[in-house]
């Protein structure tokens, strides 16, 4: 990591300080059953808790992971795109040769070469700012720390509300829990997938701006 990465990602942790104290205390008071929720909040953080557990564990052995969390989410929005608009993307980004097989190697092609774009500019930044607010919250007597989970467990629910498909796809193998990192890196290809799941009459939309690619 360079220095004016390492930069941006400091600045970026200690701006989130605020809100993940704020966010801290009340899942603290939440954990300790003085919430309005009760004893089911509570529950459902703890096993919140334990799947965040498992998730950094296997982050933090294996960073590749970034890269296979990266490339479901962008699988996920490709598989809403109609055949000609996978095949004009792939001739874009690959080259006309990736866009003569089927659609299923199509989409593996252009999943694959999104991801590592994407992971490669975005993987050393989110390690450093999720150590240093890991490292934050350790320090601060567990407050923050307790805020990256509120922040990660949110982002749980709102994508098992709006793409339970994806989510479930990711909870089989405890991803679920980071997709918070991925929610601003990968917000074009989120919309995208999330528009033409809602409204397919946009597919001719989205076909003529791909045209002009």
């Amino acid at each position: 990591m360079d220095a004016k990465m390492l930069a941006v990602s400091v600045a970026h942790g200690i701006a989130s300080l605020p809100m993940d104290f704020y966010l801290g205390i009340e899942r603290t008071f939440q954990d300790l059953n003085l919430s309005d929720g009760g004893r089911n909040i509570q529950r459902r953080n703890f096993g919140e808790d334990e799947r965040m557990y498992r998730a950094l564990n296997k982050l933090f052995r294996n960073r590749a992971i970034l890269g296979q969390i990266a490339e479901m989410i962008i699988k996920d929005s490709l598989a809403y795109l109609p055949d000609p608009a996978i095949k004009k993307i792939t001739d874009k980004l690959i080259g006309e040769a990736a866009s003569l097989g089927s659609r299923q190697s199509m989409q593996l092609a252009i999943t694959g070469y999104l991801g590592s774009k994407v992971v490669g500019g975005m993987m050393a930044s989110v390690i450093m700012k999720l150590s240093l607010r890991l490292w934050t919250g350790t320090l601060s007597g567990g407050i923050v720390l307790q805020g990256v989970l509120s922040r990660a467990s949110a982002a749980s629910r709102r994508l098992r509300l709006k793409n339970p498909e994806l989510w479930s796809k990711l909870y089989i193998l405890d991803f679920e829990m980071l997709y918070f990192l991925f929610e601003e890196p990968l917000a074009n290809y989120i919309e995208l997938g999330e528009t033409l799941r809602k409204n397919p009459s946009k597919t001719e939309q989205f076909l003529g701006a791909i045209e002009n690619l």
